[in-house]
Order: C-alpha cells, then sequence, then structure tokens
C-alpha cells in the first residue's frame, strides 16, 4: 500500500539494497535441516523453504545465521558469497539500527529479500531503485504514518509458514475480475504472507501499513481448508493441504479494495481500452470484488510418485498468469524434482532435480480429501435503528459474516417477505496500532462497505415492501463505500453515510440486540487486563504466606500499574496523532475540493480526496472512541490496585508484627461490584423519581433493582434497572467510591451515612411506558447541554437511598428518593 495518500504528496519512506562478492571459500558440510531440501550449498535452489530461497537476481541459503548467495541466471559458474560480507543486516549509518546476531529465516521475490532474525524481527533488503526507497540498503523498520521494526507476536510465532510477495515494475501489471489491465505504477507494493498454526488463517504485514500482523485474509473454503504449506509472488499466494489439494489467490490491500486514497474502485463491470503497458491505465478503475480462491488440479500420483510439504510460486513475466507453480516430490519411478505448471495452464509437468527430504516431508498419498475445519462464519440479526428509536416491523439478517474478510449476505424480512442482498466489507485503512486480534479481542474492526442487490431482488415482493427496499436501500445499490462497519465477534454495527443518526445494529445471541442497551465498555473487551489483575501471581488466594511473599505481590502489582498507566501514555499519543493527521489533512482536503485541482488526478489528487475526509474522519472519530474507553478502563483498573496495594501493605506490616496467619480485611474486595455490597447497598430500592423542573411536581415511582453485567470481567460500574424495564436505565461510573467504601473499614451505613459522589449515564431505551416517562421527564432534563452524564451524590443512612444532582443546577436538585426492599 502507498499511503502518501493522508498528505497528499508524501512517498513512502525505504525499502533497500544489495552487496559485493567476495572470494570464493570452502564451506564444510552441515546436518541438513527439513527445510535444506536443494542440499548444502546446491548449484541452484529450486524450491523456496525457510532456509533456501531465491529472487530475480540471486539465490540465498542460510547457514550458520548466516546469508550467504549466488547468481542465477545465464551467467556461468558463480561461488556461494556471504551476502554482504557479514551475512548479516547491518547499516552502519542508520541510527539506532537493531542488527540482529543470528538469521533463522529467509524469503525472497522479485528484487527483495527479507530476513527474520532470532529475536524475531523482520529485514529487508531491495536491489531496485524507485521513488518509494533507497536501494542496496538493509533496513530494520518501515510502516506508515509511524516506522517501526515488525515482528513476529505471539500468534504469528507459531507459523506454519511465511513469505514474502512483491508486486512491482518487474509483474508490471494486474488484471482485474472484470478482465481489465492495471498498470502498477511508479510504486509497488511489499507483503509478507503469515499461515498460521491452525493452517486455516492467513495474516498479512504490508510496508505501507503500521508494522504488525492484524489484517487477515480468508483463506479458501471460507476458511475451513486446512494448509500445511503457504507461498507467495507478485501477491499471489498459493496454498496447499495434507492431501495434496491446491489453491492460488492475488491478494494484497491494494487489490482487494482497500486502498481507495490511491486507487478508484469499481463493483460495476466495464471494459477498458488500456493495456497494463500504459501507466495510465493505472488510473482507471480496478474491478472489485477482487478474485476469490482458484482451485488448482490435482497432480497425477501413479506408482512410487508423492508430493512433499515443500511448495513454490515465482512471477516470470507481466501480468495474472505470469506464475509459476512447483510442489516438490517424487515421480512414478521415485525420481527426486518438482511438479510444475503455469499458474492457469491445466497440466502438470516433472522436473527431475536433486532434491534431499527429510523424514516426514512427503505426504500421504490416501486419495482422500483433506480435513476440513470450522470457519469464523457467524449469524447476526437485529434492527434499523433512528437515534433512539428501533423500528419495528423489519429484521435483518447476515447469516455469513466473517471477521477476518469476505462477502456476506444481508436479508431484509418483513413477515414472510425476504428481500437479500450482498455486502462487500473492506477493511478500512487505519493509522493506530492495533492488537492482533482486531474484532475478537480489544477494538473492533472497521470496514468501509458497498451493498449490492442482483437485477431480481424485488420479484415477488409485495408494492409496499420493495417501494420500502428501493427508498431506503437500492438507490445505494453498488455505490461504492457508501456505507461503513464497525464488527466483533458478536456484533455488527452498519451506518448508512447519508443518515448519520441511523444504524444497522446486529448481534449473534450472546448479547442482547438492544444498540442503546449496549454499554461502553462492551466494544471492548479486557481479557488479558482482567486475567492479569485476577492473576495468583498478583492476588492473595491463601492464608499461608509470609511478609516477603506479600511484599512480592506489592511490587508485581504496582509494576502492572506502572503498564497500565504507559498504556493511558500512549492512548494520549494516538489521540494526539489523531488530532494531527486531522489538522494535516482535512484544511488541503477542503481546498482542493473548492478549486480546479479537485479535477487533476496526475498525480492523483482527485482519487484521493474522493474518500480520504471520510477515511480520516472515521479513523478520528474511532480513535477517540475507543481511546476514551480504554483509558476509562485502565483508570478503573489503577485505582482497584490502588486499594489491592493499600491492603496488601498493611497485611505485610501485620505479619512483620510476629502474626501467623494472614487474612484479608471484610472491607477490601477485588471488584467494584463488591464495593457496592460492602457499601451496605441494597439490591432494590423502592422510591420516586422527581423532575427538576419546578413547574412538575408529580413523582414517578419506580423499583431500582441492581444488575450486574453477566461477564468474566470485572463490573466497572453499576447498573440500575427501573421497574418492568428489561434493560438497565441508569449506568452509574463510581469514581472513587471503592475507595470511599474501603476507607469507612466496615463501618455500616445505619452507623455513619454512606456518601459518595459519582456520574449517571442515561440508557434511553426503556420499552415500557413508565421507564419512558421516567428517562424523558426526569433524567434527561438534569443532562445539560452537550454533557454526557448527570454529576450526582448517592446518599443512603441504611434504610434510606437518595441521589441528588451534585453540585446542583436545579431549584430541585433530587433525581430519585426510596427507601431500601428487603
Amino acid at each position: 500500500m502507498k499511503h502518501a495518500a493522508f498528505l497528499l504528496f508524501i512517498t513512502l519512506a525505504s525499502l533497500t539494497a544489495c552487496g559485493t562478492l567476495r572470494s570464493p571459500v570452502e564451506t564444510p558440510d552441515h546436518d541438513r535441516s527439513g527445510e535444506d531440501i536443494n542440499g548444502d550449498f546446491p548449484e541452484a535452489v529450486y524450491i523456496k523453504t525457510r532456509t533456501q530461497t531465491f529472487n530475480t537476481y540471486h539465490y540465498y541459503i542460510l547457514y550458520d545465521g548466516k546469508i550467504w548467495y549466488k547468481d542465477r541466471g545465464g551467467k556461468g559458474e558463480s561461488p556461494w558469497t556471504l551476502f554482504q560480507k557479514t551475512g548479516l543486516p547491518q547499516d552502519p549509518w542508520a541510527i539506532g539500527f537493531n542488527a540482529p546476531r543470528r538469521i533463522v529465516e529467509i524469503s525472497a521475490d522479485a528484487d527483495e529479500l527479507a530476513a527474520l532474525s532470532e529475536e524475531g524481527g523482520f529485514y529487508r533488503f531491495c536491489f531496485d531503485l524507485t521513488i518509494a526507497h533507497k536501494n542496496n540498503v538493509w533496513l530494520d523498520r518501515h510502516g506508515w504514518p509511524v516506522e517501526e521494526q515488525l515482528f513476529l507476536d505471539p500468534r504469528t510465532a507459531k507459523n506454519i509458514a511465511w513469505a514474502l510477495g512483491k508486486r512491482n515494475s518487474q509483474v508490471l501489471y494486474y488484471e482485474d475480475p472484470f478482465g481489465n489491465q492495471h498498470h502498477n505504477g511508479a510504486m509497488e507494493i511489499a507483503t509478507t504472507y503469515m499461515l498460521l498454526e491452525d493452517g486455516q488463517e492467513i495474516c498479512y504485514a504490508d510496508t505501507g501499513l503500521r508494522s504488525d500482523f492484524s489484517r487477515n485474509y480468508l483463506g479458501p473454503e471460507r476458511g475451513a481448508f486446512k494448509a500445511v504449506a503457504l507461498s507467495a509472488s507478485a501477491s499471489t499466494m498459493f496454498v496447499m493441504n495434507e492431501a495434496g489439494e491446491m489453491y492460488t489467490r492475488i491478494a494484497d490491500f491494494d487489490i482487494t479494495g482497500c486502498d481507495p486514497m490511491w486507487f478508484k474502485y469499481t463493483y460495476i463491470p466495464y471494459t477498458s481500452e488500456l493495456p497494463g503497458t500504459n501507466y495510465f491505465s493505472n488510473l482507471t478503475e480496478w474491478g472489485l470484488p477482487s478474485e476469490d480462491w482458484r482451485a488448482q488440479p490435482r497432480i497425477p500420483l501413479d506408482g512410487k510418485a508423492a508430493l512433499s510439504r515443500h511448495i513454490t510460486i515465482l512471477q516470470n513475466g507481466q501480468g495474472n498468469g505470469a506464475r509459476e507453480l512447483r510442489v516438490a516430490g517424487l515421480n512414478e519411478e521415485g525420481e527426486t524434482g518438482y511438479w510444475t505448471k503455469a499458474i492457469f495452464a491445466g497440466d502438470w509437468t516433472f522436473r527431475a532435480v536433486p532434491l534431499y527430504f527429510s523424514p516426514g516431508s512427503l505426504l500421504p498419498n490416501t486419495g482422500r480429501p483433506g480435513a476440513r475445519g470450522k470457519t469464523l462464519d457467524a449469524a447476526f440479526s437485529g434492527y434499523w435503528w433512528k437515534g433512539t428509536e428501533k423500528e419495528g416491523g423489519v429484521v435483518y439478517e447476515i447469516p455469513d459474516f466473517n471477521i477476518l474478510e469476505g462477502s456476506c449476505q444481508l436479508r431484509i424480512t418483513r413477515g414472510a417477505e425476504v428481500c437479500q442482498a450482498t455486502l462487500y466489507p473492506v477493511e478500512l485503512w487505519t493509522y493506530h496500532k492495533r492488537d492482533f486480534l482486531p474484532g475478537r479481542t480489544g477494538r473492533p474492526k472497521m470496514f468501509l462497505l458497498t451493498l449490492s442487490f442482483e437485477k431480481n431482488a424485488l420479484t415477488g415482493l409485495s408494492n409496499n415492501f420493495a417501494a420500502f427496499i428501493r427508498k431506503r436501500f437500492l438507490k445505494n445499490d453498488k455505490k461504492l463505500f457508501h456505507y461503513t462497519l464497525t464488527a466483533k465477534n458478536n456484533f455488527c454495527l452498519i451506518r448508512d453515510s447519508d443518515q448519520g443518526d441511523s444504524l444497522i445494529f446486529l448481534a449473534d445471541g450472546t448479547i442482547p440486540d438492544n444498540f442503546l442497551e449496549f454499554n461502553k465498555t462492551g466494544y471492548v473487551n479486557f481479557e488479558q487486563e482482567t486475567a492479569r489483575y485476577n492473576s495468583a501471581e498478583l492476588c492473595i488466594k491463601t492464608q499461608q504466606l509470609n511478609a516477603h511473599d506479600i511484599r512480592g505481590k506489592i511490587f508485581l502489582n504496582k509494576k502492572f500499574q506502572d503498564q497500565l498507566k504507559a498504556k493511558i501514555i500512549a492512548l494520549e499519543q494516538e489521540k494526539l496523532l489523531a488530532f494531527s493527521v486531522n489538522f494535516g489533512y482535512l484544511p488541503l482536503d477542503g481546498i482542493i475540493r473548492a478549486s480546479p485541482l479537485q479535477f487533476v488526478d496526475v498525480p492523483k489528487i482527485y482519487t484521493m480526496t474522493r474518500f480520504g475526509a471520510k477515511i480520516v474522519l472515521q479513523n478520528s472519530s474511532d480513535t477517540w472512541f475507543f481511546a476514551n474507553i480504554e483509558g476509562w478502563v485502565y483508570q478503573k483498573f489503577i485505582d482497584l490496585l490502588d486499594l489491592r496495594i493499600a491492603c496488601y501493605t498493611e497485611l505485610a506490616k501485620d505479619l512483620g508484627r510476629r502474626r501467623e496467619a494472614v487474612s484479608l480485611p471484610p472491607w477490601y474486595t477485588e471488584d467494584l461490584g463488591g464495593y457496592w455490597n460492602l457499601g451496605g447497598f441494597p439490591r432494590a430500592i423502592q422510591g420516586s423519581f422527581f423532575s427538576p423542573q419546578i413547574h412538575r411536581k408529580e413523582e414517578l415511582p419506580a423499583v431500582l433493582t441492581l444488575r450486574l453485567p453477566e461477564t468474566a470481567e470485572p463490573a466497572f460500574g453499576w447498573y440500575l434497572a427501573a421497574g418492568a424495564s428489561p434493560s438497565h436505565t441508569l449506568f452509574i461510573d463510581p469514581g472513587q467510591s471503592a475507595r470511599t467504601i474501603y476507607k469507612r473499614r466496615g463501618k455500616s451505613p445505619a452507623e455513619q451515612p454512606l456518601v459518595i459522589d459519582c456520574t449517571l449515564y442515561i440508557n434511553p431505551a426503556s420499552f415500557t411506558g413508565p421507564e419512558k416517562t421516567i428517562v424523558e421527564q426526569s433524567l434527561k432534563p438534569f443532562v445539560f447541554p452537550n454533557q454526557e452524564g448527570i454529576k450526582a451524590r448517592i446518599i443512603f443512612d441504611g434504610e434510606n437511598f437518595e441521589i441528588q444532582e451534585y453540585p446542583a443546577a436545579h431549584s430541585n436538585k433530587t433525581i430519585f428518593r426510596g427507601r431500601a426492599v428487603l
């Protein structure tokens, strides 16, 4: 991807480069690993593995943690030589270059060599000079807008295979699904593809994105296919399973439609007259959706023939069809070599070459299909919301949404009538650093979304329902990226660009389909922080501890606090980045749109401004919203850790006075839900809400019931449901209430009234008359303009429970008054 886009004319920094030959050296034999199938310092590398590979210019091997290379092509015999004299990535002129001790894996394609260090860091070296980077220099970092080194994460460290695939001037052009050719332009795209441990999921890193593996491709057969091998070249993936079934797919960030600030796209078929050799074909619309996985014909295995786990794809010309597939194995006579064919050809042929297979490399020839796994396809259903009102009568369903990628169906049902459309989500470019499982842990994933109807979609529908579909949806048929989609593994939220206050909210049944009931922590989960907070390493879960043990736990809790504080600082920096991107892009975008520059597309001013503001604003909104949620929750953890540290410190002092056993005091608990109970608050309170307006004297009777969320995470606040409402009416952010209750050291409200300051947040989703009246007449008037919550004070004396506006801005400051229900 090439995101000069944000500042419109900034090019991406750097890839990298070459070295000189040294004198021939003698190299001793070494134990051949399962990856060295071409032999020790072979005459040629025929099959790419983790330790032996090639690109347009050279063969490469790893020996003793260093990279060796020799020329390939018609230049006669050349010796194996240490690459760049040392065989290790280095750049003495680069400040802070992270020089590795050893290289453990390599991959290469086109003009590029990639290396992986034993520390899990990636390095890149490019031979061809482009406007995007210098050549013949090692790089230890890349990415945009922040350059960082790419590292394996806990998920990718257990990969089955990884491969570099590079699409540049050598392959020259791409052919879209409509058959139109598009010149690759003056830039290039280098993608590192990673086949994960289950063989079903493929994630990838791109030099123009943030340096991580947080993006995914859906594997063959909606992800059910379980591959045992992966290779890549010129943005084309090649995978094979244990039964020898094979698929290929051309896909990168640009091709799949994720880069509308650099390329024009369309879902409407058309024919272009420009050939891919013409640079201006880069400016024509690239057809979507991008190519799906293509099943490759099976290799016939007779006699002693067998396939191995080692496969290779290589680019050998221009266009999508310029790819050769190779599968290492044996022919019917038992000779070693590889089966080969062009990617779009039908028949395989065998070429005998010296290869060396370790035990287990050859696949069993059972003649049966390979194993399949479960997919991540999920079924969602829900409703259309306009502001706080849910539309009744029409149900929306997505039976096959996949959080990784891929199209899915949208069913719109009213009574017995059903209208079906196809949704095409493409992942939204984002500049913030993400969890490596976005949409499954941490934050939701953001998509641009296009809706498509078949020509006969309205056939058989009543006139009334057909008119409804036309007015709401059909007018946006195939309108590029008209919608946005926010999704996690248990919900998705679809917004119409023309209707900012409306959305479709769908859930998978594990959470309510009531969008307004969704409290703000529901958008993000905090499994890692929760697991750490509740871990035996940090908590006292036994009485058999001494003072030294407790001091150790205090130290670890303080360390955890520091980590959370560092995360809050990082979130503030993230918001600052969002502000700076907005400030840098939006004014310029506005100037361009108001001037003739908007019609200029060489350079790509028109293309970059079509969706630039939408992407920038969506990123900014996403960043601020989730950073505020995460920062709020991290602070709750920090506050609870303060109380834990204070309690443990007292216990350590008591043990220092030679006490034999340790027990937690009755005024301490681990979560906010527990502090509600420790404070003596009742679970139900019967009373009345009051209007803050002087001319409205009536009381609104209600029973408030405490409802804590059913989740493994600690409660970050308290939920009160009014009357028969199926959802909570109030969410109470308790502020420092836990500290207030802890410091009372078990004193009951009857002994001393409990007074806590907090913030009330209203859930306006009340579907019965009384609760809706409470929200409209009593609660909402307390919310000042541009203020999200109500600053309040709760007073409880063991019997009487009162919620007051605090500090008071209305003459009638009482919000609710009642008595505990036994």
